[in-house]
């Protein structure tokens, strides 16, 4: 019992990142949108450890469900969001701007840092399909202009649009 009780703890402490990618993958739908299914997709999970209908082997695997659960829910809630305002910055619209499943896949990987398996079982696809997606969404964003540049005349290295932030 203690050790599903410290797998729903765990997922608890996963907040934060989880509501940073909510937010970029929402790309400009807003905050409460992106909380809204953070707290759903926690609930979701931490309902199935309860129920010991999940039984994750460790807390990576629970991390895995929480992502993969959050990515359901987001497909099927941003199907009809609007865009991006004007005011949102060039990458938000660049974001936007990509299938679901392009910007979901690169933003676990970017963003999340998990690996290409990892990402392919969240977003729910082959390896192979997981990783043209996330050559399609790095071309498209390469051709928006809203790629880093590997350096300038400077010699000094651009700065990127997409951080990872701790």
């Amino acid at each position: 019992m203690g050790r599903r009780t410290d797998m729903i703890a765990g997922l608890g402490g996963a907040t934060p990142a989880l509501r940073r990618f909510a937010r970029a993958l929402c790309a400009g739908a807003g905050p409460a949108v992106a909380d809204d299914l953070v707290q759903n997709a926690l609930q979701s999970v931490g309902a199935r450890i309860r129920a010991r209908e999940l039984r994750p082997a460790d807390p990576a695997e629970a991390r895995i469900e929480t992502y993969a659960t959050l990515v359901a829910l987001a497909q099927k809630k941003l199907a009809d969001a609007p865009g991006p305002a004007s005011r949102h910055p060039p990458i938000v619209h660049g974001l936007a701007s990509l299938a679901f499943d392009e910007r979901a896949m690169l933003l676990l990987v970017s963003l999340e840092g998990f690996g290409y398996d990892a990402a392919a079982r969240i977003i729910g696809a082959s390896r192979e399909a997981a990783l043209a997606r996330l050559m399609r969404a790095r071309a498209a964003l390469g051709a928006e202009g809203l790629r880093p540049v590997a350096s300038s005349e400077s010699g000094r290295r651009a700065v990127s649009h997409l951080r990872v932030v701790k």
